[in-house]
C-alpha cells in the first residue's frame, strides 16, 4: 500500500540533510543495492544489449546458498498478461471475442451474466476479488488442489462490487475466469495453451506453471513477521491463472517482444492489449506515459516473492526485478529504470542513522496538507506515521538528521524554523515532494486503532 498526496505546498524553513541520495552510475547502483540488503535478481537491457544483470543475496536463509541470475522465481500477477495474450490469440483464431459474455463459455455461472471477457481482463467486471474475502481459503478443501472451476464456484457466492464498466477494481477472480475460458475454448489447460503458443516459440524454457514450486526451483520465499525473514511455502493452485507462473529474468526479458516485435501476436491484438480503458489499465498490463515514452508495466506478488516487469516501448529499455523477501525495503526497478533512462536516479537513503530516542518526541504531532492529514506518534519507542484516510500506521526509520524512510517507497524530512522547532514534514514519493504543516502536538485517538498493515496474498 502506498500513500497518495495530491498537491505541492512549499514554504521556507530550516532543514538539514534530506532523506534522498542520487545514483548516477552502475557502480553506485550496485553499492546501493548491497547496502540495502536487496535479496533478489535485477536485469536491465536495451534492445539486445544487457546493461545490468546481477543476483544479490541468498536462495534461503538456512542454507545461505547464493542466488544466481538463472534462478526461477514466482512472478505472481505478472501471470495476468500471459492469460490476456492467450485470450487475444484465441480471438485471432476466431474462437471467441473480447466482447462475448463470459457466460457464453461458462453457462453454469449465470451470476456473471452481462460481464464481458474484456471486463474481466481490465478489472472493470465488478467481480469481488477472492483473495480479499475473509474465510475464502478456509472454504477450500485442504486435501486437494482446487481447479479453476473449484475456485470460481467458491468465489461466485460473493456479491459484485459494482456493475460492469462503471468502476475499476483489481480482481484476481477475473483472471481465474479468463483462465477457465482459455481451457474451455482451446480444449487444453490454460498453462499448456500459453506454453505451446508463446513460451516455446519465444524460447522461454524456464517459464511455466507448477502447483508445487519446490519441484521446479530451490529458491524459497520469505516473509518478515517482525523477527527477520521466515521461509514461506504454499501450493500455488489457489493462484493459478491469476498469479501462478514462475520464470527467470532472462525469460521475462524475452517475453517483452510480445509488446512490439513478436509476430506471435498481431498488431491489432497488441494495440488492444496496450490500450487502457480505466485507471491506466489495459489487458493484463498498466500502460502510462513516462518522460516522453510509453511505459508498459506490471508487478506481481505471492507470499514471499515480488516481481516487477517494466518496458519502455520507444526506448526499448526493459527492467526485470525479482526478490524472495516479500519486497524488501527498496525499489530496485524504479531506481534502475530512472538511472538507465535518464542517467540519474533518486533513491531513499538506507544506511541507518543513530538518533537519540529521547528526541523522537520532537517529531510527534498532527500534520495537515491539502486533501490528507496524518499523525506522527510514538509507540514503544518507535516512530510511526499514520494518514487519516483509513490507512495503517507506517514505521519511520531514521536515515539522516531529521530524515526518515517509510518502508521502501517514501521518505519524510522534518523541517524546522529558525528557533529549531519542527514546523512541517516534507514527504518524498514518486519523484515529487509534498509539504504538511504541523497543526498540533495532540494525538487524535482514532488514528491509533490500527497498528499494522495487511497485504493481499496475490497482488
Amino acid at each position: 500500500m502506498k500513500l497518495s498526496f495530491a498537491i505541492l505546498l512549499f514554504f521556507g524553513s530550516l532543514s538539514f540533510a534530506g532523506p534522498m541520495q542520487s545514483i548516477t552510475s552502475v557502480t553506485e547502483l550496485d553499492d546501493y543495492l548491497n547496502e540495502a540488503h536487496f535479496n533478489g535478481v535485477l536485469l536491465v537491457s536495451k534492445d539486445e544489449s544487457i546493461l545490468f544483470k546481477k543476483a544479490f543475496g541468498v536462495k534461503d536463509f538456512v542454507s545461505n546458498n547464493a542466488l544466481t541470475t538463472n534462478d526461477r522465481f514466482q512472478i505472481g500477477s505478472v501471470t495476468k498478461q500471459f492469460v490476456a495474450v492467450a485470450i487475444l490469440k484465441l480471438q485471432e483464431e476466431n474462437k471467441l471475442s473480447l466482447d462475448d459474455d463470459v457466460t457464453k463459455y461458462l453457462p453454469e455461472y449465470s451470476v456473471y451474466k452481462g460481464i464481458k471477457i474484456r471486463d474481466v481482463l481490465n478489472h472493470t467486471s465488478g467481480i469481488a476479488n477472492y483473495t480479499d474475502q475473509k474465510g475464502f481459503f478456509q472454504s477450500l478443501d485442504p486435501n486437494k488442489s482446487p481447479t479453476l472451476s473449484d475456485l470460481i464456484t467458491a468465489f461466485s457466492i460473493y456479491p459484485s462490487d459494482f456493475a460492469p464498466t462503471t468502476n475499476w477494481k483489481y480482481s484476481n477472480s477475473g483472471y481465474i475466469i479468463a483462465g477457465r475460458i482459455v481451457e474451455v475454448v482451446s480444449g487444453t489447460s490454460w498453462d499448456n495453451y500459453i506454453k505451446e503458443n508463446f513460451l516455446l516459440p519465444l524460447g522461454m524454457a524456464d517459464t511455466g506453471y507448477a502447483e508445487n514450486f519446490a519441484e521446479v526451483s530451490d529458491v524459497i520465499g520469505h516473509m518478515d513477521r517482525g523477527q527477520g525473514p521466515v521461509p514461506f511455502q504454499m501450493n500455488l493452485s489457489w493462484a493459478a491463472s491469476a498469479g501462478g507462473i514462475y520464470s527467470t529474468v532472462d525469460d521475462l526479458a524475452k517475453w517483452t517482444a510480445i509488446y512490439d516485435t513478436s509476430v506471435l501476436l498481431s498488431d491489432s491484438s497488441k494495440t488492444q492489449m496496450q490500450t487502457p480503458f480505466m485507471n491506466g489499465y489495459a489487458l493484463g498490463v498498466s500502460v502510462v506515459a513516462a518522460n516522453g515514452d510509453t511505459k508498459i508495466t506490471h508487478g506481481g506478488r505471492t507470499p514471499g516473492f515480488t516481481t516487477k516487469l517494466t518496458y519502455l516501448k520507444k526506448s526499448k529499455l526493459r527492467v526485470v526485478k525479482f526478490d524472495n523477501t516479500d519486497g524488501g525495503i527498496v525499489d530496485p526497478e524504479t531506481i534502475a529504470l530512472n538511472l538507465f533512462h535518464k542517467g540519474k536516479a533518486d533513491a531513499i537513503k538506507v544506511k541507518p542513522y543513530p538518533v537519540d530516542a529521547t528526541r523522537l518526541t520532537e517529531y510527534t504531532g498532527f500534520f495537515k496538507g491539502d486533501g490528507m492529514n496524518f499523525n506522527v506518534f510514538l509507540k514503544e519507542n518507535e516512530l510511526y506515521l499514520q494518514p487519516d484516510d483509513g490507512q495503517p500506521p507506517y514505521k519511520l526509520v531514521a536515515n539522516d538528521k531529521d530524515s526518515f524512510r517509510l518502508l521502501g517507497f517514501a521518505a519524510e524530512e522534518f523541517l524546522r524554523d529558525e528557533s529549531g522547532q519542527v514546523v512541517a514534514v516534507r514527504h518524498y514519493q514518486g519523484g515529487t515532494t509534498v509539504d504538511f504543516k504541523k497543526q498540533s502536538p495532540a494525538v487524535p485517538e482514532f488514528l491509533l486503532k490500527a497498528t499494522s498493515s495487511s497485504r493481499s496474498l496475490l497482488e
